[in-house]
Protein backbone atom coordinates (compact mmCIF):
# COMPACT_ATOMS: atom_id res chain seq x y z
CA UNK A 1 0.00 0.00 0.00
CA UNK A 2 1.44 3.45 -0.63
CA UNK A 3 0.48 6.26 1.70
CA UNK A 4 -0.03 9.97 0.13
CA UNK A 5 -1.81 13.15 0.94
CA UNK A 6 -4.44 14.55 -1.32
CA UNK A 7 -6.25 18.14 -0.58
CA UNK A 8 -4.67 17.62 3.20
CA UNK A 9 -6.02 14.05 3.64
CA UNK A 10 -4.08 11.33 4.16
CA UNK A 11 -5.52 8.20 2.16
CA UNK A 12 -3.68 4.90 1.54
CA UNK A 13 -4.08 2.66 -2.25
CA UNK A 14 -2.96 -0.19 -3.73
CA UNK A 15 0.56 0.37 -5.47
CA UNK A 16 0.07 1.70 -9.53
CA UNK A 17 -3.12 3.50 -8.62
CA UNK A 18 -3.38 6.50 -10.71
CA UNK A 19 -3.66 10.23 -8.63
CA UNK A 20 -7.00 10.52 -10.45
CA UNK A 21 -8.11 6.68 -9.30
CA UNK A 22 -7.13 8.18 -6.17
CA UNK A 23 -8.88 10.76 -5.39
CA UNK A 24 -12.17 9.59 -7.52
CA UNK A 25 -12.37 6.55 -5.10
CA UNK A 26 -11.64 9.56 -1.93
CA UNK A 27 -14.63 11.72 -3.04
CA UNK A 28 -12.03 14.04 -4.52
CA UNK A 29 -13.84 14.90 -8.53
CA UNK A 30 -11.20 15.58 -10.56
CA UNK A 31 -12.67 16.76 -14.28
CA UNK A 32 -11.30 14.71 -17.20
CA UNK A 33 -12.61 13.81 -21.00
CA UNK A 34 -9.95 11.54 -22.62
CA UNK A 35 -9.45 9.00 -19.47
CA UNK A 36 -12.29 5.83 -19.44
CA UNK A 37 -11.84 3.60 -17.03
CA UNK A 38 -12.78 0.80 -19.73
CA UNK A 39 -10.56 1.98 -22.54
CA UNK A 40 -7.57 3.35 -20.80
CA UNK A 41 -5.38 6.58 -20.24
CA UNK A 42 -4.91 8.77 -23.04
CA UNK A 43 -3.50 11.65 -21.34
CA UNK A 44 -4.44 14.35 -23.84
CA UNK A 45 -7.20 16.33 -22.82
CA UNK A 46 -5.25 18.23 -19.85
CA UNK A 47 -8.47 18.72 -18.25
CA UNK A 48 -7.38 16.17 -15.16
CA UNK A 49 -3.86 18.63 -14.13
CA UNK A 50 -3.17 18.77 -10.49
CA UNK A 51 -0.14 19.93 -8.31
CA UNK A 52 2.01 17.56 -6.77
CA UNK A 53 4.64 18.69 -4.07
CA UNK A 54 4.39 22.06 -4.24
CA UNK A 55 5.40 22.26 -8.03
CA UNK A 56 3.12 24.86 -9.84
CA UNK A 57 5.81 25.12 -12.87
CA UNK A 58 4.45 22.24 -13.89
CA UNK A 59 1.01 20.48 -12.83
CA UNK A 60 1.22 16.45 -13.63
CA UNK A 61 -1.68 14.44 -15.46
CA UNK A 62 -3.82 12.70 -12.36
CA UNK A 63 -5.20 9.87 -15.29
CA UNK A 64 -1.56 9.28 -15.85
CA UNK A 65 0.83 9.74 -13.10
CA UNK A 66 0.74 6.93 -10.69
CA UNK A 67 0.70 7.26 -6.54
CA UNK A 68 4.07 7.95 -5.15
CA UNK A 69 4.82 7.27 -1.01
CA UNK A 70 4.50 10.44 0.59
CA UNK A 71 3.13 12.56 -2.56
CA UNK A 72 1.08 15.99 -1.34
CA UNK A 73 -1.51 16.82 -4.28
CA UNK A 74 -3.11 19.52 -4.71
CA UNK A 75 -6.79 19.08 -6.85
CA UNK A 76 -8.19 22.50 -6.16
CA UNK A 77 -5.22 25.12 -5.82
CA UNK A 78 -5.34 28.45 -7.95
CA UNK A 79 -2.49 27.13 -10.33
CA UNK A 80 -4.65 24.08 -10.61
CA UNK A 81 -7.64 26.28 -11.67
CA UNK A 82 -6.02 28.54 -13.75
CA UNK A 83 -4.93 25.40 -15.63
CA UNK A 84 -8.14 24.61 -15.91
CA UNK A 85 -9.84 27.57 -17.23
CA UNK A 86 -7.13 28.00 -19.49
CA UNK A 87 -8.02 24.36 -21.11
CA UNK A 88 -11.85 25.16 -20.86
CA UNK A 89 -11.11 28.17 -22.66
CA UNK A 90 -9.18 26.72 -25.31
CA UNK A 91 -11.79 24.28 -25.77
CA UNK A 92 -14.93 26.74 -25.95
CA UNK A 93 -12.99 28.87 -28.49
CA UNK A 94 -14.20 26.59 -31.59
CA UNK A 95 -17.19 25.16 -30.62
CA UNK A 96 -20.07 25.89 -31.41
CA UNK A 97 -23.01 27.59 -29.19
CA UNK A 98 -25.80 24.77 -30.22
CA UNK A 99 -26.25 23.83 -26.48
CA UNK A 100 -30.65 24.27 -26.81
CA UNK A 101 -30.44 21.64 -30.27
CA UNK A 102 -27.43 19.78 -28.75
CA UNK A 103 -28.64 16.31 -27.76
CA UNK A 104 -26.41 16.08 -25.35
CA UNK A 105 -28.01 18.89 -23.50
CA UNK A 106 -28.68 18.15 -19.83
CA UNK A 107 -25.75 15.27 -19.49
CA UNK A 108 -22.77 16.94 -21.06
CA UNK A 109 -19.25 16.90 -19.23
CA UNK A 110 -18.33 19.98 -21.44
CA UNK A 111 -21.40 22.25 -20.00
CA UNK A 112 -20.79 21.15 -16.69
CA UNK A 113 -17.27 21.79 -16.56
CA UNK A 114 -18.02 25.18 -18.14
CA UNK A 115 -19.95 26.02 -15.45
CA UNK A 116 -17.81 24.76 -12.53
CA UNK A 117 -14.17 25.63 -13.77
CA UNK A 118 -14.42 27.60 -16.98
CA UNK A 119 -13.81 31.32 -16.81
CA UNK A 120 -17.51 32.48 -17.16
CA UNK A 121 -16.70 34.17 -20.49
CA UNK A 122 -14.74 34.64 -23.48
CA UNK A 123 -11.94 36.45 -24.63
CA UNK A 124 -12.26 35.59 -28.42
CA UNK A 125 -13.48 37.80 -31.24
CA UNK A 126 -12.77 36.06 -34.15
CA UNK A 127 -14.73 33.97 -36.38
CA UNK A 128 -15.34 30.45 -35.44
CA UNK A 129 -13.79 27.15 -37.16
CA UNK A 130 -16.69 25.38 -38.73
CA UNK A 131 -16.39 22.19 -39.62
CA UNK A 132 -18.49 19.01 -41.38
CA UNK A 133 -21.79 18.56 -39.68
CA UNK A 134 -24.41 15.91 -40.16
CA UNK A 135 -21.66 13.38 -41.07
CA UNK A 136 -22.95 9.79 -41.28
CA UNK A 137 -20.73 7.56 -39.52
CA UNK A 138 -23.20 4.70 -40.10
CA UNK A 139 -27.24 3.94 -40.48
CA UNK A 140 -26.64 4.48 -36.43
CA UNK A 141 -24.56 7.34 -35.63
CA UNK A 142 -23.90 10.65 -36.97
CA UNK A 143 -21.03 12.67 -35.92
CA UNK A 144 -21.06 16.27 -35.79
CA UNK A 145 -17.12 17.32 -35.84
CA UNK A 146 -17.65 21.05 -35.05
CA UNK A 147 -18.66 19.91 -31.21
CA UNK A 148 -16.00 17.49 -31.39
CA UNK A 149 -12.84 17.91 -28.73
CA UNK A 150 -10.61 15.09 -30.02
CA UNK A 151 -10.49 13.43 -27.07
CA UNK A 152 -10.29 10.19 -29.33
CA UNK A 153 -12.41 8.44 -27.26
CA UNK A 154 -14.33 6.93 -30.26
CA UNK A 155 -11.28 5.57 -31.97
CA UNK A 156 -9.77 4.16 -28.82
CA UNK A 157 -12.52 2.39 -28.16
CA UNK A 158 -12.64 0.27 -31.37
CA UNK A 159 -9.01 0.04 -30.88
CA UNK A 160 -8.72 -1.16 -27.53
CA UNK A 161 -12.06 -2.54 -26.72
CA UNK A 162 -13.45 -3.77 -30.15
CA UNK A 163 -9.83 -4.68 -31.77
CA UNK A 164 -11.09 -2.60 -35.20
CA UNK A 165 -10.31 0.84 -36.50
CA UNK A 166 -13.11 1.74 -38.43
CA UNK A 167 -12.64 5.25 -37.56
CA UNK A 168 -9.48 7.55 -36.73
CA UNK A 169 -8.24 10.98 -36.28
CA UNK A 170 -6.78 12.32 -39.80
CA UNK A 171 -4.78 16.01 -40.58
CA UNK A 172 -2.68 18.00 -38.30
CA UNK A 173 -2.95 20.93 -36.21
CA UNK A 174 -6.76 23.22 -36.12
CA UNK A 175 -7.80 21.04 -39.18
CA UNK A 176 -7.73 17.64 -37.00
CA UNK A 177 -10.98 15.64 -37.02
CA UNK A 178 -12.21 12.55 -36.33
CA UNK A 179 -13.09 10.26 -40.02
CA UNK A 180 -14.59 7.17 -41.56
CA UNK A 181 -11.26 4.49 -42.50
CA UNK A 182 -11.16 3.91 -45.81
CA UNK A 183 -13.63 0.64 -44.91
CA UNK A 184 -16.45 3.12 -45.20
CA UNK A 185 -19.31 2.73 -43.11
CA UNK A 186 -19.04 1.08 -39.21
CA UNK A 187 -20.73 -2.27 -39.08
CA UNK A 188 -20.04 -3.05 -35.54
CA UNK A 189 -22.93 -4.40 -33.48
CA UNK A 190 -21.89 -2.67 -30.23
CA UNK A 191 -20.78 0.72 -32.14
CA UNK A 192 -23.32 3.07 -30.10
CA UNK A 193 -21.34 2.89 -27.24
CA UNK A 194 -19.37 5.83 -28.42
CA UNK A 195 -22.19 7.89 -28.50
CA UNK A 196 -22.05 6.93 -24.49
CA UNK A 197 -18.56 8.03 -24.08
CA UNK A 198 -18.19 10.88 -25.85
CA UNK A 199 -18.45 13.52 -23.79
CA UNK A 200 -19.71 16.61 -26.14
CA UNK A 201 -22.50 15.59 -28.49
CA UNK A 202 -20.18 15.30 -30.85
CA UNK A 203 -21.47 11.52 -31.71
CA UNK A 204 -25.34 11.50 -31.67
CA UNK A 205 -28.03 7.86 -32.08
CA UNK A 206 -30.09 8.46 -34.66
CA UNK A 207 -32.42 6.65 -33.18
CA UNK A 208 -32.83 9.14 -30.42
CA UNK A 209 -31.60 12.01 -31.97
CA UNK A 210 -34.06 14.85 -31.17
CA UNK A 211 -36.25 12.54 -29.92
CA UNK A 212 -36.74 13.70 -26.35
CA UNK A 213 -34.89 15.83 -23.67
CA UNK A 214 -33.15 14.04 -21.01
CA UNK A 215 -34.42 16.57 -18.06
CA UNK A 216 -37.43 15.45 -19.29
CA UNK A 217 -37.28 11.82 -18.64
CA UNK A 218 -37.32 9.42 -16.07
CA UNK A 219 -33.97 6.59 -15.27
CA UNK A 220 -34.47 3.48 -13.54
CA UNK A 221 -31.55 0.97 -12.61
CA UNK A 222 -32.10 -2.12 -14.42
CA UNK A 223 -31.13 -4.99 -16.03
CA UNK A 224 -31.35 -5.47 -20.06
CA UNK A 225 -33.60 -8.10 -20.64
CA UNK A 226 -32.64 -8.98 -23.91
CA UNK A 227 -30.27 -11.78 -23.04
CA UNK A 228 -29.07 -13.62 -19.94
CA UNK A 229 -25.84 -11.36 -19.85
CA UNK A 230 -27.53 -9.01 -17.74
CA UNK A 231 -26.26 -5.86 -18.75
CA UNK A 232 -26.43 -3.25 -16.25
CA UNK A 233 -28.25 -0.60 -17.91
CA UNK A 234 -30.55 2.71 -17.20
CA UNK A 235 -33.88 2.60 -19.10
CA UNK A 236 -35.50 5.93 -19.95
CA UNK A 237 -39.43 7.05 -19.80
CA UNK A 238 -41.30 10.01 -21.01
CA UNK A 239 -44.99 9.62 -19.82
CA UNK A 240 -44.84 6.14 -19.77
CA UNK A 241 -43.14 5.37 -23.05
CA UNK A 242 -40.01 4.03 -23.02
CA UNK A 243 -37.07 6.21 -25.23
CA UNK A 244 -34.10 4.77 -24.25
CA UNK A 245 -31.79 2.08 -22.93
CA UNK A 246 -27.88 2.81 -21.95
CA UNK A 247 -25.07 0.83 -20.20
CA UNK A 248 -24.26 1.75 -16.29
CA UNK A 249 -21.52 0.68 -15.63
CA UNK A 250 -20.43 -2.40 -13.73
CA UNK A 251 -16.89 -3.80 -14.08
CA UNK A 252 -18.28 -7.81 -13.39
CA UNK A 253 -20.55 -7.95 -15.56
CA UNK A 254 -20.86 -5.78 -19.22
CA UNK A 255 -18.22 -2.92 -17.77
CA UNK A 256 -19.72 0.55 -19.63
CA UNK A 257 -20.94 -1.86 -22.80
CA UNK A 258 -23.85 -3.07 -24.19
CA UNK A 259 -24.83 -4.43 -27.34
CA UNK A 260 -26.63 -2.03 -30.11
CA UNK A 261 -29.67 -4.98 -29.72
CA UNK A 262 -30.60 -4.63 -26.60
CA UNK A 263 -29.77 -0.96 -26.56
CA UNK A 264 -32.04 -0.87 -29.71
CA UNK A 265 -34.77 -2.98 -27.95
CA UNK A 266 -36.28 -0.54 -26.11
CA UNK A 267 -39.90 0.19 -27.94
CA UNK A 268 -40.85 -3.43 -28.25
CA UNK A 269 -41.90 -2.85 -24.36
CA UNK A 270 -44.20 -0.21 -25.45
CA UNK A 271 -47.03 -1.64 -25.64
CA UNK A 272 -50.07 -0.72 -26.94
CA UNK A 273 -52.90 -4.14 -27.13
CA UNK A 274 -51.78 -5.25 -23.63
CA UNK A 275 -54.52 -7.14 -21.32
CA UNK A 276 -55.42 -4.71 -18.93
CA UNK A 277 -58.34 -6.87 -17.19
CA UNK A 278 -58.82 -10.67 -16.19
CA UNK A 279 -61.09 -12.83 -18.85
CA UNK A 280 -62.61 -15.85 -18.52
CA UNK A 281 -64.04 -17.83 -21.52
CA UNK A 282 -63.00 -14.87 -23.69
CA UNK A 283 -65.29 -11.74 -21.76
CA UNK A 284 -63.88 -9.62 -18.83
CA UNK A 285 -64.20 -10.92 -15.25
CA UNK A 286 -62.98 -9.47 -11.99
CA UNK A 287 -59.47 -10.79 -10.85
CA UNK A 288 -60.88 -12.66 -7.63
CA UNK A 289 -63.10 -14.55 -10.02
CA UNK A 290 -60.98 -15.49 -12.62
CA UNK A 291 -57.76 -16.58 -9.94
CA UNK A 292 -61.15 -18.60 -8.31
CA UNK A 293 -61.34 -20.49 -12.01
CA UNK A 294 -57.90 -20.99 -12.14
CA UNK A 295 -58.00 -22.96 -9.26
CA UNK A 296 -60.99 -25.03 -10.07
CA UNK A 297 -59.58 -25.95 -13.09
CA UNK A 298 -56.37 -26.96 -11.98
CA UNK A 299 -57.75 -29.03 -9.37
CA UNK A 300 -55.47 -31.51 -7.53
CA UNK A 301 -52.71 -30.91 -10.67
CA UNK A 302 -53.31 -34.05 -11.92
CA UNK A 303 -52.03 -33.78 -15.44
CA UNK A 304 -51.74 -30.43 -15.62
CA UNK A 305 -47.85 -28.29 -16.55
CA UNK A 306 -46.54 -24.91 -15.97
CA UNK A 307 -44.86 -23.43 -18.58
CA UNK A 308 -42.74 -20.34 -17.60
CA UNK A 309 -41.05 -17.09 -19.22
CA UNK A 310 -37.33 -16.73 -17.76
CA UNK A 311 -38.77 -13.11 -18.65
CA UNK A 312 -40.29 -13.44 -15.47
CA UNK A 313 -38.69 -12.40 -12.21
CA UNK A 314 -37.27 -15.45 -9.67
CA UNK A 315 -39.69 -13.75 -7.12
CA UNK A 316 -42.88 -14.38 -9.95
CA UNK A 317 -41.34 -18.13 -10.31
CA UNK A 318 -40.89 -18.53 -6.53
CA UNK A 319 -44.75 -17.07 -5.98
CA UNK A 320 -45.47 -19.32 -9.30
CA UNK A 321 -43.92 -22.29 -8.00
CA UNK A 322 -45.59 -22.30 -4.53
CA UNK A 323 -48.90 -21.79 -5.92
CA UNK A 324 -48.39 -25.31 -8.19
CA UNK A 325 -46.96 -27.13 -5.37
CA UNK A 326 -50.12 -25.95 -3.65
CA UNK A 327 -52.14 -27.94 -6.15
CA UNK A 328 -49.82 -30.96 -6.47
CA UNK A 329 -48.77 -29.57 -10.14
CA UNK A 330 -45.35 -31.03 -10.68
CA UNK A 331 -44.30 -30.07 -14.05
CA UNK A 332 -42.82 -27.16 -14.19
CA UNK A 333 -41.24 -25.81 -17.26
CA UNK A 334 -39.55 -22.73 -18.27
CA UNK A 335 -39.07 -21.48 -21.92
CA UNK A 336 -36.51 -19.86 -23.03
CA UNK A 337 -35.67 -18.43 -26.24
CA UNK A 338 -32.16 -18.04 -28.56
CA UNK A 339 -30.94 -15.62 -30.91
CA UNK A 340 -27.28 -15.82 -32.13
CA UNK A 341 -24.78 -14.85 -29.51
CA UNK A 342 -20.78 -13.35 -29.71
CA UNK A 343 -18.17 -13.86 -28.07
CA UNK A 344 -18.11 -10.25 -26.33
CA UNK A 345 -21.56 -9.51 -24.35
CA UNK A 346 -24.55 -11.55 -26.22
CA UNK A 347 -25.09 -14.72 -25.51
CA UNK A 348 -27.24 -17.20 -27.22
CA UNK A 349 -29.99 -17.36 -24.57
CA UNK A 350 -32.01 -14.58 -25.45
CA UNK A 351 -33.67 -13.88 -21.72
CA UNK A 352 -32.42 -12.92 -18.68
CA UNK A 353 -33.55 -15.50 -15.95
CA UNK A 354 -32.85 -19.00 -17.43
CA UNK A 355 -30.22 -20.03 -14.63
CA UNK A 356 -32.95 -18.10 -12.34
CA UNK A 357 -35.41 -20.11 -13.26
CA UNK A 358 -33.53 -23.45 -13.22
CA UNK A 359 -32.18 -22.72 -9.68
CA UNK A 360 -35.89 -22.80 -8.43
CA UNK A 361 -36.77 -25.90 -10.20
CA UNK A 362 -38.15 -25.00 -13.70
CA UNK A 363 -36.86 -27.28 -16.40
CA UNK A 364 -36.99 -27.38 -19.74
CA UNK A 365 -39.93 -28.92 -21.78
CA UNK A 366 -38.79 -32.61 -22.36
CA UNK A 367 -38.46 -33.92 -25.81
CA UNK A 368 -41.68 -36.61 -24.45
CA UNK A 369 -44.06 -34.42 -23.75
CA UNK A 370 -47.04 -36.60 -21.34
CA UNK A 371 -50.66 -36.48 -21.84
CA UNK A 372 -51.82 -33.28 -20.29
CA UNK A 373 -54.55 -32.11 -19.19
CA UNK A 374 -54.23 -28.61 -18.96
CA UNK A 375 -51.65 -25.89 -19.13
CA UNK A 376 -51.01 -22.78 -17.70
CA UNK A 377 -48.32 -20.25 -19.17
CA UNK A 378 -47.08 -17.53 -17.29
CA UNK A 379 -45.60 -15.19 -19.26
CA UNK A 380 -44.31 -13.95 -23.10
CA UNK A 381 -43.34 -17.25 -24.31
CA UNK A 382 -43.13 -19.33 -27.20
CA UNK A 383 -45.50 -22.77 -26.39
CA UNK A 384 -44.47 -25.68 -28.45
CA UNK A 385 -47.53 -26.93 -30.39
CA UNK A 386 -47.08 -30.32 -28.84
CA UNK A 387 -48.38 -28.64 -25.13
CA UNK A 388 -51.74 -27.62 -26.71
CA UNK A 389 -52.31 -30.87 -28.49
CA UNK A 390 -54.59 -32.12 -26.54
CA UNK A 391 -55.07 -29.99 -23.17
CA UNK A 392 -58.90 -29.18 -21.79
CA UNK A 393 -57.94 -26.29 -20.72
CA UNK A 394 -55.28 -23.26 -20.92
CA UNK A 395 -54.59 -20.60 -18.60
CA UNK A 396 -52.52 -17.83 -19.84
CA UNK A 397 -51.21 -14.67 -18.21
CA UNK A 398 -48.89 -12.52 -20.32
CA UNK A 399 -49.04 -8.41 -21.16
CA UNK A 400 -50.30 -9.38 -24.59
CA UNK A 401 -52.91 -12.00 -25.69
CA UNK A 402 -50.45 -12.79 -28.31
CA UNK A 403 -51.96 -16.56 -29.97
CA UNK A 404 -52.61 -18.00 -26.98
CA UNK A 405 -55.32 -15.38 -25.85
CA UNK A 406 -58.18 -16.56 -27.90
CA UNK A 407 -57.60 -20.00 -26.89
CA UNK A 408 -57.26 -19.25 -23.21
CA UNK A 409 -60.34 -20.59 -20.76
CA UNK A 410 -58.65 -17.80 -18.40
CA UNK A 411 -56.25 -14.85 -19.39
CA UNK A 412 -54.56 -12.86 -16.69
CA UNK A 413 -52.55 -9.48 -17.10
CA UNK A 414 -49.05 -9.92 -16.67
CA UNK A 415 -46.05 -7.11 -17.00
CA UNK A 416 -43.08 -6.64 -18.86
CA UNK A 417 -39.52 -6.88 -18.44
CA UNK A 418 -39.39 -3.11 -18.24
CA UNK A 419 -42.55 -2.87 -15.14
CA UNK A 420 -41.04 -5.47 -12.66
CA UNK A 421 -39.16 -5.43 -9.56
CA UNK A 422 -37.28 -8.40 -8.05
CA UNK A 423 -34.40 -9.84 -9.56
CA UNK A 424 -32.52 -12.14 -12.43
CA UNK A 425 -29.66 -14.71 -12.21
CA UNK A 426 -27.63 -13.99 -15.37
CA UNK A 427 -25.61 -17.13 -17.26
CA UNK A 428 -22.69 -16.73 -14.27
CA UNK A 429 -25.24 -17.26 -11.59
CA UNK A 430 -24.77 -13.37 -10.27
CA UNK A 431 -28.68 -12.12 -9.26
CA UNK A 432 -28.99 -8.59 -10.10
CA UNK A 433 -31.78 -6.27 -8.62
CA UNK A 434 -34.72 -5.12 -11.86
CA UNK A 435 -36.66 -2.13 -11.00
CA UNK A 436 -39.71 -0.33 -13.01
CA UNK A 437 -39.16 1.96 -15.42
CA UNK A 438 -42.58 1.97 -16.42
CA UNK A 439 -45.78 1.79 -14.72
CA UNK A 440 -48.39 -0.18 -16.50
CA UNK A 441 -51.56 1.66 -14.86
CA UNK A 442 -54.51 0.57 -13.16
CA UNK A 443 -55.35 -2.93 -13.69
CA UNK A 444 -51.80 -4.38 -13.89
CA UNK A 445 -50.92 -6.10 -10.90
CA UNK A 446 -47.21 -7.41 -10.04
CA UNK A 447 -47.17 -10.89 -11.82
CA UNK A 448 -45.77 -12.55 -8.42
CA UNK A 449 -49.02 -11.00 -6.27
CA UNK A 450 -51.59 -13.10 -9.12
CA UNK A 451 -49.74 -16.47 -8.08
CA UNK A 452 -49.13 -15.37 -4.08
CA UNK A 453 -53.02 -14.40 -4.13
CA UNK A 454 -53.62 -17.67 -5.70
CA UNK A 455 -51.51 -19.76 -3.20
CA UNK A 456 -54.08 -18.72 -0.27
CA UNK A 457 -53.90 -17.08 3.09
CA UNK A 458 -50.43 -18.13 4.36
CA UNK A 459 -48.74 -17.05 1.21
CA UNK A 460 -50.48 -13.58 1.75
CA UNK A 461 -49.32 -13.37 5.22
CA UNK A 462 -46.07 -14.04 4.64
CA UNK A 463 -44.98 -12.35 1.45
CA UNK A 464 -47.10 -8.80 1.92
CA UNK A 465 -44.17 -7.14 -0.30
CA UNK A 466 -41.55 -8.03 -3.17
CA UNK A 467 -38.86 -7.13 -0.19
CA UNK A 468 -40.38 -10.32 1.72
CA UNK A 469 -40.33 -12.40 -1.42
CA UNK A 470 -37.10 -11.60 -2.40
CA UNK A 471 -35.60 -12.83 1.04
CA UNK A 472 -37.76 -15.93 0.12
CA UNK A 473 -35.33 -16.36 -3.01
CA UNK A 474 -32.50 -15.98 -1.40
CA UNK A 475 -33.45 -18.59 1.33
CA UNK A 476 -34.25 -20.93 -1.81
CA UNK A 477 -31.66 -20.52 -4.37
CA UNK A 478 -28.93 -19.77 -1.30
CA UNK A 479 -27.50 -16.48 -0.61
CA UNK A 480 -24.37 -17.82 -0.01
CA UNK A 481 -24.49 -19.10 -3.81
CA UNK A 482 -25.08 -15.77 -5.65
CA UNK A 483 -23.90 -12.52 -6.05
CA UNK A 484 -24.67 -9.85 -4.69
CA UNK A 485 -27.30 -7.62 -6.33
CA UNK A 486 -26.31 -4.42 -8.49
Amino acid sequence: MITLTINGKTVEVEDGTTILQAAEAHGMKVPYYCYHPDIGIDGNCRMCLVEVNGNTDKLTISCKQACGEGMDVQTESPAVKKARKGVLEFYLINHPLDCTICDEAGQCPLQDYAYKHGPGDSRFVEEKRKGPKKVEFSDKVIFDSERCILCTRCTRYFENVRDSRPIGVSDMGGKCTITLGPNGPIEDPYQLNIIDICPVGALTSLDARFNQRVWFMDFAKTICPGCSKGCNIEAAAYQGQLKRFEPRRNPDVNKSWMCDDGRLSYDRYNLTDRVRSAHVAGEPAELGVALDKVNELVGDGAGVAVLASTKNTCEDLLALRTWAQAHGVTQLWHGAETWAGDDFLKQPDATPNTAGAQGLGFEPVPDDVPALRGLVVAGDVPVPPALLGTIDFLVHQAPTAGELGPAAMVLLPGRTPLEKRGTFVNHEGRRQQVRPAVDPGPGVPEDWTLWRDLAGETARADWPSVRHVIGAVDRALGADKVASAS
